[in-house]
């Protein structure tokens, strides 16, 4: 063990370089190329991803005095579920009033994919105090309040709320930004993300030919550095490029990985696994997980492998909504829902909507404007119609899949 300490202490002290980057408003945000914030390592080592053969400490640190919780929301309905609403880049230091059209939509379940605050902007503070402050407002946003109230509630978080921008596995203060994250979002005291580092879950709900699976992934805690571009700004390579193959550069970590194949081996009819990150989407220079191939291939070849039927993607992120396909390397067609934002939209040129970066996998348009998923089953029909929903109701883009095609043929 104490080797296993010192190998880990020696890793977190190699050098490290810390990129600035700007947010749509000028405010300073920070990315992580390597290793970050060298008077946390010791701590960190002991909290990090398990190595072969090494023991970990709990991800746990000291509970939060007079922190500010969302409200209690209702408990997972049991009977079958038809409308699911996806949401995701929702700042409340703006206008959060579009949660109301949300609501009007009256959906069984709203999924909250990440980003749903924006508290990146102090990533050097052990005490994250942008993502405390980002926390307490959400909390007394009227709209957020009803919402969350009234439709049973699910969140994941993304950078925003992981607490830097673009972080992954190597954020000094990630254990910090979990008790955040858990006490906000009342996480009972014996749920095992209390216990373990990484807030992945799932959970089932309807009854016997009508079950839908919800696996939650974390696509932050665990995740290998980003692979900075060499040409910043040219379209498809903007920020980011991918590992090579064969690096073995990773999204889940291996924890996470035996949770997702346990959950895939579980029978259901309907698999939404929700990544904060776009998963098939490519043609831009952005995170997603195309930037990690192996990862990628290893999701796609899981599915496969465990013969799980009904899979389908939901993701945020982006500021902008989009639906894209993978057909080829694949059990049978893989859909992602992007929807994104609810109210920090892409920006565009004036008087259009639509934002298309050269993908080969997205169906239709991309959707600038703000906005939120729905989406619908017909479990008499056996389909399920993935929807961007924009303003005033108006129908961004949709794709309605037979459930029948979701399967290995």
């Amino acid at each position: 063990m104490a080797n296993c300490r010192r190998k880990l202490f020696c890793d977190w002290l190699q050098p490290h370089a810390v990129v600035k980057l700007t947010h749509a408003d000028d405010r300073p945000l920070y990315m992580m190329q390597r290793r970050h914030f060298l008077t946390s390592a010791a701590t960190i080592a002991l909290a990090a991803t398990p190595l072969a053969g090494c023991a970990t400490s709990s991800s746990r640190a000291p509970p939060l005095p007079a922190f500010p919780r969302a409200p209690r929301t209702p408990a997972i309905p049991q009977r079958a579920i038809s409308r699911i609403a996806l949401t995701s880049c929702s700042n409340p230091a703006k206008d959060l009033s579009f949660f109301g059209q949300v609501e009007a939509r009256n959906p069984d379940l709203l999924l909250m994919m990440g980003d749903n605050v924006y508290g990146s902007y102090t990533p050097e503070d052990p005490n994250l105090p942008s993502l405390s402050q980002a926390y307490a407002k959400l909390a007394e946003v009227p709209a957020f309040k009803s919402l969350v109230s009234k439709v049973p509630t699910q969140a994941v978080w993304d950078d925003h709320d992981y607490g830097i921008n673009d972080g992954g596995g190597d954020f000094a203060y990630k254990a910090q930004a979990q008790t955040m994250f858990n006490q906000f979002w009342n996480v009972p005291a014996n749920s095992p993300l209390r216990q373990r580092p990484g807030i992945y879950r799932a959970f089932q709900a309807g009854p016997k030919g009508q079950v839908l699976q919800v696996i939650m992934l974390d696509t932050r805690y665990f995740r290998a550095p980003l692979l900075l571009t060499d040409q910043r700004d040219v379209p498809g390579k903007e920020r980011y490029i991918p590992h090579p193959l064969g690096s073995g550069a990773d999204v889940l970590g291996e924890a996470q990985w035996a949770f997702l194949k346990a959950e895939l081996e579980k029978p259901a009819d309907v698999r939404l696994i929700v990544s904060s990150i776009q998963v098939v989407a490519d043609g831009h220079g952005y995170e997603r997980w195309g930037n990690f191939p192996d990862a990628q291939k290893r999701l796609y070849d899981l599915i496969a492998q465990t013969g799980a039927n009904g899979v389908v993607f939901a993701s945020g992120d982006r500021h902008y909504g989009s639906i894209n396909q993978v057909r080829d390397g694949v059990a049978y067609p893989l859909t992602d829902i992007t929807a994104s934002a609810i109210n920090m939209p892409f920006r565009v040129a004036e008087g259009t909507t639509s934002y298309n970066e050269p993908a080969t996998t997205r169906i239709g348009d991309g959707y600038a404007a703000v906005n939120f998923g729905l989406i619908e089953i017909n479990w008499a029909a056996g389909t399920l119609t993935l929807n961007l929903i924009g303003d005033g109701g108006k129908l961004a883009g949709s794709t309605t899949l037979d459930l029948k095609n979701l399967r290995r043929g």
